[in-house]
């Protein structure tokens, strides 16, 4: 069952109505909402549909125009953002395969766990937001540290385990954003503290 106090309603009958088209047959959501509905732990407020499809920006501009007050927020090759109603959706031609066929639960296409795991490490390796080490930390419940390295490795061959493994605990740019809303309470600095002490116990391990 979907946690579905989790998102707005007006986010769930936009992202209802996307999976039931049927170009976006191969897109799933993935991301903090996917989470989110999974696990229940934090409010969300975006969608990210990610899918190894050429995107079609006609089409899609077209039926967003039918969803409801659609503007562009940027456009390329393999990435369209746009708002609906002001809510933000990402549809990106994803490249990288799923390590797991996505989740089907009410009508919702949903990235597995393990994939989101990896994707969150990727982020991270990158600019790591708030929202993106709470969902590590809750992630961190299901699977260990090294269990989500190797779900890393093995999605993204071109991607930088010793990068990752720098960024976890780089929490300068993270501790300057806003905070989500919670649904399960959790402090922030003990999520820090749990991830640091994460990556000290695996470095002790190898």
């Amino acid at each position: 069952m979907l946690h579905k106090e989790t998102v707005n309603s007006r986010l769930l009958e936009i992202l209802t109505a996307l999976m039931n088209h049927p170009y976006f047959d191969e897109f799933c959501l993935v991301g903090g909402t996917s989470l989110a509905l999974q696990i229940g732990h934090r409010e969300s407020v975006d969608i990210d549909l990610f899918g190894m499809k050429e995107l079609d920006e006609l089409m899609i501009s077209e039926f967003l125009d039918q969803l409801g007050e659609s503007r562009v927020l940027k456009k390329s090759k393999n990435i369209l953002i746009y708002t609906v109603d002001n809510i933000k959706i990402d549809f990106v031609n994803y490249r990288y395969l799923w390590l797991n066929p996505c989740l089907l639960s009410e009508n919702l296409r949903l990235a597995d766990k393990r994939d989101i795991a990896a994707m969150k490490l990727n982020a991270i390796s990158g600019r790591g937001s708030k929202k993106d080490f709470i969902d590590l930390y809750f992630l961190m419940n299901e699977y260990s540290l090294a269990e989500m390295l190797g779900f890393f490795r093995q999605k993204y061959n071109d991607g930088s385990e010793f990068l990752v493994l720098k960024s976890l605990t780089y929490f300068h740019d993270a501790d300057l954003d806003e905070s989500p809303k919670m649904i399960a309470p959790i402090d922030w600095n003990e999520i820090k503290r749990t991830i640091a002490k994460k990556v000290k116990d695996y470095f002790e391990t190898i």
